[in-house]
């Protein structure tokens, strides 16, 4: 079963809206530019809301291996999402706690599972973009990686993601939104739904 991270939680009640909604990871962006951004502590108290069994997960950009592993232990987190030159070098000490991310068609997928795959930031893509981004995560897959795939998903979009590219895992921020940072309950639980349905497609 493709696993479900719902993405940028900055909210009691969104986190525990997605776990009730079957989410399988949250994420916590601890990015300070970013419009969805918490700091470490914010991230540790909604982290006590994940229950065993679903995953938190920070979410950085550029930070060095010791900054990744301070973050991981001071959040109380499950695995840290990697952004940026000190990514590889941060799964290398951290294993599978490690999620790589790379935004395609520029960056080239790194070696070692899971690997984020991502669209440019801010970009918006039209179908034939998002077609190939898929076809490229199937490639991936295909070849026995581990894809947690990202980039411009929805709640109208993702059960076709899953068909074409049978990821490991789909992760959506802004596809669930109202407003940076604050999840559309009826939004989440529709993408969480339809990438069930993909699963059975």
């Amino acid at each position: 079963m493709t696993r479900v991270k719902v993405c940028g939680m900055t909210r009691p009640e969104d986190v525990e809206q997605a776990v009730a909604a079957g989410a399988d990871m949250v994420g916590f962006v601890l990015v300070e530019w970013s419009p969805r951004a918490v700091d470490v502590p914010t991230a540790r108290g909604l982290r006590r809301l994940v229950p065993n069994g679903v995953e938190a997960v920070g979410v950085l950009a550029d930070a060095t291996v010791g900054g990744a592993t301070r973050i991981l232990e001071e959040a109380d987190l499950d695995r840290v999402q990697v952004y940026g030159p000190h990514a590889v070098e941060t799964r290398e000490i951290l294993g599978e706690r490690a999620i790589v991310a790379c935004r395609l068609p520029a960056d080239e997928p790194p070696a070692g599972d899971p690997v984020l795959l991502d669209r440019a930031f801010g970009d918006e893509p039209t179908m034939d973009d998002l077609a190939a981004h898929w076809a490229a995560a199937a490639t991936l897959g295909d070849a026995g990686r581990s894809v947690l795939l990202a980039g411009a998903l929805d709640p109208e979009n993702v059960a076709k993601a899953v068909r074409a590219a049978r990821p490991w895992g789909v992760d959506v921020a802004r596809g669930v939104e109202r407003e940076p940072g604050v999840k559309d309950h009826s939004k989440v639980a529709a993408f969480i739904a339809a990438a069930r349905q993909g699963d059975d497609g």
